[in-house]
């Protein structure tokens, strides 16, 4: 490899990896490496949206609205696997209040001066009302206007064919358009084994490294693997050294001796996913985005079989992979979902699973935390640790408009030109994608046939790969003969994946590879197969089984709250 054209990349979340998959499209060869798995930071601890910032235009920030209803329209039309349209609605219980509240967070967004302490200093309402949430829509609308979603409309509450809402609290339902990503984490995948497939058509090198952490000295980057310490690699000096681990940037720039003002300021969002079946019949297939009490809007969402509640908005301290969700949030989230759909009676005890993480956020000492920038930016540092650039704030809308900003400042330093085809390149699985319900239906029954697999076994593997499982089951020796116990999921399908999508822990299948941690019910007797087939593939030596196990639940019960059937 020509050491001078050679990219470090430091975190793999989706930021981190749409920068590597821009740099390799343009020549550049790249090394990643990331001292957890893949997504495991904010990627999958997001609320699995793909929207255009309906909120932000309350801030004044319509660049950023404007660039996220522009890349949800990319998005649908490249990844149809995983970027779905959903249909939101706002509940509404007054006409006009909300006017002065809303009115001073749009100028304190514009930085005028007496907004701001005006906010805090009186007691307006902040409930929302429909006229100034039907002009926002409006203005929504117009931002999306080239899109081919529907446009905003506003109902009565108890009119047919909309969520059943509290007819006591709530008048009207103002209902627009967005989109859900429901496994960031399969989207990640999909892009990396992209960048895989641009590596080799255009002869680069392109290295991912998980449970790995850098030293640097004069320039020189030494790896180290976490979990295999005796595993060596060169030393290299990288041209340049991309900072994308997300909210633990500053801890990442100490970690290579980088003096620099905080950058992160990131806030905790939690959520929980609940079975209950009476609040996924009441909200049917369309989304709630409700103001709480507190004036914070939070998502209800519908998620397969399943509902998603979030999220919370809470400034943290300390390291962003220790956070979990507090009992306080848990119990906010299922207040909010009561006020709601009073009917349903949700209780802590419905809750099935709860996840939290921190949003990469910049630096605000002071302030509401809703009223932080979710926009995205870079800071440089050149000194004796050589050029380093830090990617500060981004969501999982604008990710590859982001990584289009690094990737064309990163060409011009090096004095090369950039060229995008990120707009109109298709992600893996999207290839010749079915485009009506009834044609996929079709595809899926064919797959079923074709491969003596279950019509339930083709819909989980098509939902993780999209048109790509056709590829990947040709490749297996035998796809039928055994499931993963409790899954529907071929096990040859499992040892595929664990040699193909860089996986080392059953964490790593478990959280983001398999998503079985969506699953209603987890059985032991699932993890020991999984862990039996990572001593298969030489991850995992036959005698840690039983300590593995032990370990990995207990991380279960205190990251997610997930209890092991």
């Amino acid at each position: 490899m020509n050491q001078t054209e050679r990219v470090l990349i430091l975190g793999a979340g989706i930021n981190g990896v749409a920068v590597a998959r821009e740099l390799l499209s343009n020549g550049i060869s790249v090394c990643m490496i990331d001292q957890g798995d893949l997504s495991q930071g904010a990627t999958s601890k997001s609320s699995r949206l793909v929207h255009g910032g309906l909120r932000y235009l309350e801030y004044g920030d319509f660049s950023l609205v404007k660039e996220s209803v522009h890349e949800r329209g990319i998005l649908l039309d490249l990844a149809p696997h995983f970027v779905k349209p959903l249909r939101f609605a706002i509940p509404l219980a007054h006409r006009a209040t909300g006017v002065m509240s809303s009115g001073l967070r749009f100028l304190s967004g514009f930085r005028v001066p007496g907004a701001h302490w005006l906010n805090n200093q009186f007691s307006f309402s902040s409930e929302r009302g429909m006229y100034l949430v039907d002009m926002g829509l409006t203005m929504y609308d117009w931002f999306a206007s080239k899109g081919n979603l529907p446009r905003h409309s506003v109902h009565d509450v108890g009119e047919p064919g909309l969520p059943a809402i509290n007819k006591e609290k709530f008048r009207w339902i103002a209902c627009y358009s967005d989109a859900q990503m429901r496994y960031p984490e399969r989207f990640v995948v999909a892009l990396l084994h992209d960048c895989r497939k641009i590596a080799q058509q255009k002869g680069l090198e392109f290295e991912l490294l998980t449970y790995h952490q850098l030293s640097l000295k004069n320039r020189n980057v030494q790896l180290t693997s976490l979990r295999h310490p005796s595993l060596n690699h060169e030393l290299f000096v990288p041209k340049v050294i991309i900072n994308a681990s997300g909210a633990c940037g500053d801890l990442t720039l100490q970690q290579v001796d980088v003096a620099s003002p905080r950058l992160m300021g990131g806030t905790k969002g939690s959520h929980i996913i609940t079975f209950n079946q009476t609040l996924r019949d009441v909200l049917g297939e369309q989304a709630i985005y409700s103001e709480a009490s507190d004036g914070r809007l939070v998502f209800i969402l519908p998620f397969g079989d399943c509902t998603l509640i979030g999220t919370t908005d809470v400034r943290v301290e300390g390291n962003p992979l220790d956070v979990a969700a507090s009992p306080e949030e848990l119990d906010y989230l299922v207040g909010m979902v009561n006020m709601v759909f009073p009917q349903v009676g949700l209780t802590s005890a419905d809750i099935n699973l709860h996840y939290s993480g921190v949003r990469p956020l910049p630096y605000q000492p002071e302030g509401k935390a809703a009223s932080i920038s979710r926009d995205h930016s870079i800071k440089e540092y050149e000194g004796p640790s050589g050029w380093i650039v830090t990617l500060v704030g981004g969501k999982l809308t604008s990710w590859r408009a982001f990584a289009e900003n690094v990737t064309d400042r990163i060409l011009k330093k090096l004095g090369k030109s950039y060229h995008s085809e990120s707009k109109t390149r298709l992600i893996p699985g999207a290839e010749h994608y079915p485009q009506t319900p009834d044609i996929l239906k079709a595809e899926q029954g064919r797959l079923a046939e074709k491969f003596q697999l279950s019509l339930a076994s083709i819909q989980t593997l098509w939902i993780l790969q999209g048109t790509l499982i056709e590829d990947i089951l040709d490749s297996l020796p035998d796809c039928s003969s055994e499931l993963l116990p409790g899954t529907n999921i071929p096990r040859q399908y499992v040892l595929w994946t664990i040699n193909n999508e860089w996986v080392e822990t059953i964490g790593d299948l478990v959280e983001r590879r398999l998503m079985l941690i969506f699953d209603e019910t987890l059985d032991a007797a699932t993890l020991q197969a999984l862990a039996e087939c990572l001593v298969e593939t030489g991850r995992l030596d036959a005698a840690q089984i039983p300590a593995t196990l032990e370990s990995y639940q207990t991380h279960l019960t205190k990251f997610y709250g997930k209890k092991v059937h």
